[in-house]
């Protein structure tokens, strides 16, 4: 699952199955993300290696927004790792009674959102 956080909660979440590569957070930000933002936001991502730094930049340049990358390593500075914790809490409380984890997922984002 991909997710930004703006102005107190969830937008543009994404689910999906399998590895979050290089490919899929281009798609996310040029599909989901970027329009749901105003021109001239400040995108803060992760240090993560498959955010490539140079073609986000190229990508978020080219909708009128700048990006911080924030230090290796630093969960505490990214608040959107706050809302995966209290996903992943919430998902396991109710798995359960869910046909299957993308359901579940799905029902955590709307419940938490």
């Amino acid at each position: 699952m991909i997710s930004g956080w703006w102005r107190g909660s969830t937008i543009a979440p994404m689910v999906f199955e399998g590895y979050c590569n290089t490919e899929l957070v281009c798609e996310w930000i040029e599909q989901l993300l970027l329009p749901e933002l105003p021109p001239g936001q400040i995108i803060i991502i992760d240090n993560a290696s498959f955010h490539p730094k140079e073609r986000i930049k190229k990508l978020l340049a080219k909708a009128g927004c700048e990006v911080l990358f924030l230090p290796a390593y630093s969960p505490d500075l990214n608040k959107i790792e706050k809302f995966w914790a209290r996903l992943k809490n919430y998902v396991s409380q109710i798995i359960n009674d869910s046909e299957n984890l993308v359901d579940a997922v799905s029902k955590a984002f709307r419940h938490l959102s």
